[in-house]
């Protein structure tokens, strides 16, 4: 089980509070990091994520984490999705409204997405209620292994 994540935005306050606005949840600042902020789900688990400047880096500090100033942003294959009580159109908006890139996705007839790109860099899955059915009925060990022909016998 995942508790929270953190992830790079040029605005980390307006892109918390779209984030917030999706999860139907609520952004506050995060100052142990300067500048970042963390959007609380609203869920039992309490589940958030935490958004950093883009410039900022996390690095081992000398009894705990730490920030350090990183050059330009670069693509990444880290990536977060999320559970959002919306429907697809209402994250398409949200989106658009914040200038970000979205689309919906099929990621190989196993479910679908609709990929948020914060500041159209960093990935995000939102998964609509009806999304997170298929991703849940689909997302076993036994059903990767079927579907990737990693079940035959060694």
């Amino acid at each position: 089980m995942m508790f929270h994540a953190s992830i790079p935005a040029r605005d980390p306050a307006a892109t918390a509070a779209a984030l917030a606005e999706m999860w139907q949840g609520e952004a506050l600042p995060f100052p142990p990091l300067p500048g970042s902020f963390v959007v609380f789900a609203g869920d039992d688990r309490g589940t958030q994520i935490e958004v950093c400047p883009a410039e900022m880096g996390l690095i081992p500090g000398p009894t705990e984490v730490a920030a350090t100033p990183v050059g330009p942003a670069r693509p990444t294959p880290v990536h977060v999705a999320i559970g959002v009580p919306h429907d697809a159109p209402r994250i398409l908006e949200i989106a658009r409204r914040m200038g970000w890139t979205a689309r919906e996705c099929d990621r190989g007839g196993m479910f679908s997405v609709v990929e948020v790109w914060i500041d159209n860099h960093f990935m995000l899955e939102a998964l609509t209620p009806a999304m997170q059915r298929d991703y849940m009925a689909s997302m076993s060990v036994a059903n990767w292994k079927r579907t990737f022909g990693l079940d035959v016998a060694a």
